[in-house]
């Protein structure tokens, strides 16, 4: 969901002078800038990011679609980081990543402890920057339905009023919203390791 929005800013963007989207099959390039290109992620290497400067990664599943935690690990963890390896080889200083509010490798939760480790991977890949998103719920239509999800958003809207203070990065997060700071990060975010929650993805977005 937010990599689709990211990839139609990315595409009205003048910064960027072309957009290559990393695809399983066919899509619907509309843009005149877009190139879309089949890989397979289990098998990335720097050739399929050729000419790669800036990476973004939205990859991501859930343990339902996924259907084991080995699964689960391979899309959120093994894919994102042969994805920053490879495209780190080609070239790339800058990556973005959409990780989670609360990732951390000693996390309890499995899904946390994924995203956790995901993240120190990437930090290892040495980038010139690499910028970590960390949402909470996100809102937006999604492709497929997810009603653990869809009562959990309901539920953070619900008590978002609530969340002040440190608890503010527990919002949910429109994907746009996301989308949009992820895309400026990339225009203008400056050089290191730099973590976004919810007040900074908001500020970098221009809410």
């Amino acid at each position: 969901m937010t990599g689709r929005y990211l990839v139609e800013m990315l595409c009205e963007d003048a910064y960027f002078d072309k957009v290559v989207a990393l695809v399983r099959r066919p899509g619907s390039a509309r843009y005149p800038k877009l190139e879309e290109r089949m890989v397979d992620f289990g098998g990335l290497d720097a050739a399929d990011l050729e000419g790669a400067t800036h990476l973004f990664c939205c990859l991501g599943t859930t343990m339902k679609r996924a259907g084991s935690k080995e699964a689960f690990r391979q899309v959120d963890l093994d894919y994102v980081t042969r994805f920053a390896e490879a495209g780190r080889a080609a070239g790339a200083g800058f990556m973005a990543l959409v990780s989670s509010v609360g990732a951390d490798e000693k996390a309890g939760s499995f899904y946390l402890k994924v995203k956790g480790e995901a993240e120190r991977r990437l930090e290892e890949i040495g980038f010139e920057a690499l910028h970590i998103f960390r949402p909470s719920i996100l809102l937006g239509k999604r492709d497929e339905s997810r009603p653990g999800e869809e009562w959990g958003i309901r539920l953070a809207r619900a008590i978002e009023w609530m969340l002040v203070g440190d608890l503010r990065k527990y919002r949910p997060m429109p994907a746009g919203t996301l989308a949009a700071a992820m895309a400026a990060a990339g225009e203008r975010g400056g050089t290191g390791i730099q973590v976004h929650t919810y007040e900074g993805i908001v500020r970098l977005a221009g809410g």
